[in-house]
């Protein structure tokens, strides 16, 4: 491998010889190393930055796997350990997916309150819904993958992958009360009552000044 600095010393002096006419080229796998030794370099020093709740760089797609959850359980267990499983599931997806959608500062700010009082209050949505539905139904159970940004409020759903059909939504909603700063009205909605009632989990305050859009 050429050390950078003749790399550079033959530039400067072909360019000389030449008058600027000339540029030597390099192979090809000199600058893919160059540039991937720079973007992983790039990728842990943004992974420092973030620390604790600093939220997640992407969210993974997992459709094809969203339902492995249920397959890893017995196929005759008993309807309380699918819900127990499948809330566990969702629970840690609420969490990942949160942070991704929240971004790095605003996740620095409430990652802590929403990790610990919020997403485990949607898991108990989670297994109040199910309790009054079968072991089927509670299998073909799986969450999008597809927190809105911007102003938008979704964080995740919960669906049933037979039917398509949405069963509960996890939605974070910006309010600006007059003189009273902004807050994060975390709330859930469900089928069971078609999806109109606005179900409230927790209102975090930001702060006087306007939040970041979601995933800055």
């Amino acid at each position: 491998m050429v050390p950078n600095f003749i790399k550079k010393g033959l530039v400067a002096l072909v360019a000389i010889l030449t008058f600027g006419t000339v540029i030597p080229v390099f192979p090809a796998h000199y600058v893919d190393k160059q540039s991937d030794k720079e973007s992983i370099q790039k990728e842990k020093s943004h992974e420092a930055a973030l620390g604790p709740y600093g939220g997640l760089t992407a969210v993974e797609d997992r459709s094809d796997t969203a339902v492995l959850w249920g397959k890893q359980i017995d196929a005759d267990a008993p309807k309380a350990k699918l819900i127990d499983a499948f809330s566990s599931y969702a629970l840690l997806e609420a969490e990942q997916q949160g942070f991704y959608k929240f971004g790095s500062r605003v996740s620095k700010k409430i990652g802590d309150q929403y990790a610990h009082e919020i997403a485990p209050s949607f898991a108990l949505a989670i297994e109040k819904v199910s309790n009054g539905r079968d072991e089927n139904w509670i299998r073909n159970l799986a969450v999008t993958h597809s927190p809105s940004s911007g102003f938008g409020e979704r964080i995740m759903h919960v669906y049933l992958t037979d039917t398509g059909k949405e069963v509960l939504k996890l939605h974070v909603r910006r309010d600006h009360p007059p003189k009273d700063g902004y807050w994060f009205d975390f709330h859930y909605h469900t089928a069971l009552d078609g999806f109109q009632k606005h179900h409230e989990l927790k209102k975090i305050y930001w702060g006087k000044n306007m939040p970041p859009k979601w995933q800055a």
